[in-house]
């Protein structure tokens, strides 16, 4: 058992490590400091997937590494998945959790 935690955590830090060499070509948009309450609710009631992302193995991370968290359909067997909402964020040395939020468009996944 204690294999598969190990494995799982050198997954999740070598595609950490890969990430952290594209950090430079995200950018990362500035809030809008003009957006209204009623902007902010809307956005709230999407509906969405929202979690935390815990690292096991007590791995630090560099300080330029960007956390990317990607919500796929998947459900077709024969067709490549489709990615409903993606969200990359630069950890700014930062350690875990991470929180994410991922607003979808219901109307986007097969049935």
């Amino acid at each position: 058992m204690k294999l598969v935690h190990i494995v799982s955590g050198l997954a999740v830090a070598i595609s950490l490590a890969a990430c952290a060499d594209k950090s430079a070509d995200i950018q990362t948009p500035a809030p809008n400091p003009n957006m209204s309450i009623t902007a902010n609710q809307s956005t709230i009631q999407q509906p969405n997937v929202s979690g935390t992302v815990w690292i096991r193995q007590k791995v630090a991370l560099p300080p330029d590494a960007v956390l990317t968290v990607t919500l796929s359909d998947a459900s077709l067997a024969d067709a490549p998945s489709k990615v409903l909402s993606q969200k990359a964020v630069r950890t700014e040395g930062k350690q875990a959790p991470f929180s994410f939020v991922l607003p979808f468009n219901p109307s986007d996944i097969s049935t």
